[in-house]
C-alpha cells in the first residue's frame, strides 16, 4: 500500500505527496527539534526537513530498502547540512527562506474544516513545484534540497552564482505566494 502511495507521488500525484507529508510531518518536527540554528529558529529547520521529505519521495528506490528508513536518512541530512551551511560565513541560504510547515499551516490538532484547508495548501505547494516553477528553478531547488551549495549547485548547472540565487528567490517568491 505506501509503495503504490510513494509510486503515485513520484509520478506527481498531489494527492499522495499530500499524504505522505501528513504521515511524515510528526518525523519531521521530531528530527528539526534535536537541532539548533544559531541565529534561526525550529521553522527554519522544519523546512529544511520538509525539503528532506521531498527529496526523499523523489528519489526513493525501493529495490535498496524501506522508505520509512530512507525518508528519516534524508530528513535528517537535509537538517545537518542546514545547520552546516547556516554555520558557514560565506553561505547563509536560509536568510530568506519559505516556510513549508507554515505555508502547509501543519498543526497536529485540527478540526476537518481546518484539515481540508490544509489539504489545499498542500495541493497548491504541489502544484506550483510542478507546474510553476521553471525547469531551472526546480532543478535548483532540488540540488538545494540535496544539500548542495550556492556554488556547486553554479557549478553542476554551468550558471553563475547570482543565476542560482535569483532562480531560489524566485522559487521561494512562488511558494510564498501561495499563501496569499
Amino acid at each position: 500500500m505506501q509503495q503504490d502511495l510513494i509510486q503515485k507521488a513520484k509520478n506527481g500525484d498531489s494527492l499522495a505527496v499530500e499524504e505522505i507529508v501528513s504521515q511524515y510531518k510528526g518525523l519531521v518536527r521530531s528530527l528539526a527539534n534535536r537541532f539548533y540554528l544559531v541565529g534561526g529558529d525550529k521553522d527554519d529547520l522544519l523546512q529544511e526537513g520538509m525539503l528532506g521529505l521531498f527529496y526523499a519521495i523523489s528519489n526513493y528506490d525501493q529495490t535498496k530498502g524501506s522508505f520509512p528508513a530512507f525518508a528519516e536518512l534524508c530528513i535528517k541530512r537535509q537538517i545537518v547540512d542546514a545547520v552546516k551551511r547556516d554555520s558557514a560565513i560565506k553561505n547563509k541560504p536560509l536568510a530568506n527562506y519559505v516556510d513549508l510547515n507554515t505555508a502547509l499551516d501543519v498543526e497536529d490538532d485540527c478540526n476537518p474544516l481546518e484539515s481540508l484547508l490544509h489539504k489545499e495548501h498542500a495541493l497548491k505547494i504541489a502544484m506550483v513545484i510542478a507546474n510553476v516553477l521553471t525547469p531551472f528553478e526546480r532543478t535548483v531547488i532540488t540540488l538545494f534540497a540535496q544539500g548542495y551549495s550556492y556554488e556547486d549547485i553554479a557549478e553542476k548547472t554551468n550558471k553563475s552564482y547570482k543565476s542560482v540565487d535569483g532562480a531560489l528567490q524566485r522559487a521561494r517568491k512562488k511558494l510564498l505566494e501561495i499563501k496569499e
